[in-house]
């Protein structure tokens, strides 16, 4: 058991060091040497663990995708408000968690791609919970309207986390996005 938390403990440093390089450089420009140093690790350790960088990437976006696919997994469109509440909930507290992966997500050169990954993830649960409630609602046409949707919730959140102004409050932004979903979907 101890030394399962060795591994643990040693992919975190890894990991969270990279996602404070990240903030700083692209992803290819950072090296392994580089990586090691930031996370105080050997090279040899960094290999026992990764292979290379783009292991440590994927690595990172597993967690966080994992993280916010268990957070939104029972969306209820009878309840359209609260569904909105625990997807932008789900994702505070993803972040809150970590600050590495807060800014990781919100801040890096290299945000794209999780972000992308967590609209699909959104699309997905928001599909699902679609055809529980109308299951006639499998055409091309919802998967087009559903994809908008997730990208609408999540780059609206992104907007208003990265925002220096607080002005609207979280709940504000729930009850705003739960509006416009409601007159979408249903």
């Amino acid at each position: 058991m101890l030394a399962d938390k060795r591994i643990i403990k040693t992919r975190s440093e890894i990991k969270n060091a990279f996602m404070q390089l990240i903030i700083e450089k692209e992803p290819n420009k950072i090296s392994v040497s580089a990586l090691t140093e930031k996370a105080q690790v050997n090279r040899t350790t960094f290999y026992l663990h990764y292979r290379n960088i783009d292991d440590v990437i994927l690595d990172i976006e597993s967690e966080i995708s994992a993280h916010i696919s268990a957070s939104i997994s029972n969306l209820d469109f009878n309840d359209v408000y609260g569904s909105t509440c625990t997807v932008f909930s789900g994702l505070t507290d993803t972040l809150n968690e970590n600050t590495a992966m807060r800014n990781y997500i919100l801040n890096s050169t290299s945000s794209k791609s999780i972000i992308s990954r967590l609209k699909e993830i959104l699309a997905d649960k928001i599909k699902t919970a679609v055809i529980k409630k109308i299951p006639e609602r499998t055409d091309r046409k919802t998967d087009y309207s559903l994809t908008f949707i997730a990208a609408g919730i999540i780059d609206t959140y992104v907007k208003w986390a990265n925002s220096e102004d607080k002005t609207v409050t979280l709940g504000e932004l729930i009850e705003t996005v739960s509006t416009l979903i409601q007159k979408t979907v249903i």
